[in-house]
């Protein structure tokens, strides 16, 4: 007999520096996904396992303001999310994750 488990969601924010390089990555706690998703143009389809969005600097911190800055593990003497988020950044990818 199997038993159904329900799809985990993940989101992880990823810092893109000027060259387009990976900065760094947050995966934060208690963001509303579901809402992210109508709001931005993620890639891919609704029910896709992986879809990605580029959203401005500004944008990454107003969404902060709104849903916090926890990550969904704590990792000692890593940089929150208001400190990860700096100007010389080109701007922040959101990838949900769905297993």
């Amino acid at each position: 007999m199997q038993i159904h488990q329900g799809v985990v969601e993940l989101l992880v924010l990823s810092g893109i520096d000027r060259e387009g390089h990976l900065a760094w990555i947050f995966v934060p706690s208690g963001w509303d996904i579901t809402r992210l998703e109508r709001k931005f143009p993620f890639s891919g389809h609704a029910r896709a396992s992986r879809r990605r969005a580029l959203v401005s600097v500004q944008t990454a911190r107003e969404l902060m303001h709104r849903y916090g800055t926890n990550p969904v593990l704590e990792i000692p003497g890593k940089s929150s999310l208001a400190d990860l988020l700096s100007d010389d950044l080109s701007g922040v990818r959101m990838l949900i994750s769905r297993d």
